[in-house]
């Protein structure tokens, strides 16, 4: 049998060419001349949202309600803290327990 040499040059703008033994056989456009770039769905043009559609990704759950047992205090007064003994009111004012981290704080709370 006779060899013969197939070539087929795809360009970046989606163009063809194929040739046979360096001759043109075939030149054109890969989108618009083959259907192996068709859709996979065919459109409904009937088809149409539903009134109550929500476009967002993302959107809160409703039924979600803060636990009753929530901190939401950062920081809260040192109780273990006592007035210094050389503290004197009137020299250095009212004085005022130090505030230390919250153990029960876990963050600002948000709707998930």
């Amino acid at each position: 049998g006779t060899s013969h040499v197939y070539r087929l040059v795809v360009k970046p703008d989606n163009t063809v060419l194929v040739e046979i033994d360096e001759e043109k056989i075939y030149e054109g456009s890969l989108k618009e001349d083959w259907e192996m770039l068709a859709a996979k769905e065919i459109s409904d043009p009937d088809d149409k949202k539903p009134s109550d559609w929500v476009d967002d990704s993302m959107m809160d759950d409703p039924e979600d309600k803060k636990p009753a047992d929530w901190v939401e205090e950062k920081r809260m007064v040192d109780t273990d803290a006592k007035k210094p003994d050389d503290w004197d009111d009137e020299e250095d004012g009212e004085w005022e327990a130090p505030t230390k981290d919250n153990p029960g704080y876990k963050g600002d709370w948000s709707v998930k």
